[in-house]
């Protein structure tokens, strides 16, 4: 919490300013590579109206993860933030992400003041933290085990991009499950002297959480809103490509859309600004998009989702880091 606590404005500056020239980096390189003449033929013949479908996408994604924030507060009991605060509270945690994207620490680090502030001890905080982002992340593996399996039947896509979501989203799930059986769950699930066993037991106990919400319905409340937030934004990416006059099919576009969201989580700097960009312009390239109209599109698209919500995520972040005390909210009902 002390780190969060120091979180300033000057934070703020230096990751926009890194985040600013990371993206500035990628679209030249990639531009220079297609042809700037290309580039300016695809924004001339552009059609604005559907920008506006951009917006209503990214107004999915946010009000779904502040559902998502709501639900979590108030599983078990709990209390939930207003929807005001859970609106705040998502904006923040998305500039956080954003601009300081370690595998998305910086935006879960501020969910887990948030809860430990909700009043909860600091193993409850990290099971709620990590369970709510497993069921929205088994929401993602969802979409995407779909958008691979239709993309092989069609033949829209190659392997090396689909049999991984193939493959590894039922293995995935069947390790969750034998580790979040009942008996498994006493076994591994106490936390014991030692660092690798407690990450252990809060990792299955989290998962377990996660798997709870299928079976309760406030729980598949919180699913229901995770697939807001997904559904969102990739009706937002593929109004983008279509105000440029591309058309990739839902399967070939939840393909290259999941395996480049990917690149987010790896634990390097400035990645959600660019290597997001930089991978999910190629990956479309992959499955039939034409590189300049991928590459338009991919940056009309970050500019709803990252460059205009990063001003008030901003202000946002720096005011939750300020805050002192415990918040007392109503319980979520």
């Amino acid at each position: 919490m002390t780190g969060i606590a120091r979180f300033r404005t000057r934070h703020i500056v230096i990751g926009l300013v890194g985040s600013i020239g990371a993206a500035v980096v990628v679209i030249t390189s990639i531009g220079r590579f297609i042809g700037f003449t290309r580039i300016g033929n695809t924004l001339e013949g552009a059609d604005p109206r559907w920008l506006g479908i951009c917006v209503v996408g990214q107004v999915l994604v946010f009000a779904g993860y502040a559902g998502v924030l709501r639900v979590a507060f108030g599983v078990g009991g709990g209390a939930a933030p207003p929807i005001a605060e859970s609106i705040r509270l998502t904006l923040a945690s998305f500039a956080a992400t954003q601009l300081f994207a370690f595998a998305g620490v910086g935006g879960l680090a501020l969910v887990y003041v948030a809860l430990r502030r909700d009043g909860r001890d600091p193993r409850s905080a990290a099971v709620t933290l990590v369970g709510l982002n497993t069921a929205v992340y088994l929401v993602f593996a969802v979409i995407a085990f779909g958008g691979a399996s239709g993309a092989v039947v069609l033949g829209e896509a190659p392997l090396s991009m689909t049999l991984p979501w193939l493959i590894g989203v039922p293995v995935v799930l069947a390790v969750a499950r034998w580790f979040t059986a009942a008996e498994r769950r006493c076994r591994f699930g106490v936390a014991d002297a030692g660092v690798m066993r407690r990450a252990l037991a809060t990792g299955v106990a989290a998962a377990a959480w996660a798997r709870d919400c299928l079976f309760h319905r406030k729980g598949r409340r919180l699913l229901w809103w995770a697939a807001c937030y997904w559904v969102g934004d990739v009706c937002s990416l593929w109004a983008a490509l279509r105000a440029f006059g591309a058309e990739p099919s839902p399967t070939a576009l939840l393909t290259a859309y999941t395996a480049g969201y990917l690149v987010q989580a790896l634990p390097v700097p400035l990645i959600a600004s660019a290597g997001v960009d930089a991978a999910t312009t190629l990956l479309l390239h992959v499955v039939g998009v034409p590189l300049e109209i991928a590459l338009v599109g991919v940056v009309a698209h970050r500019v709803f989702a990252f460059w205009l919500p990063i001003v008030p995520g901003s202000f946002c972040a720096v005011g939750l880091a300020r805050e002192r005390g415990t918040n007392r909210h109503v319980v979520y009902d």
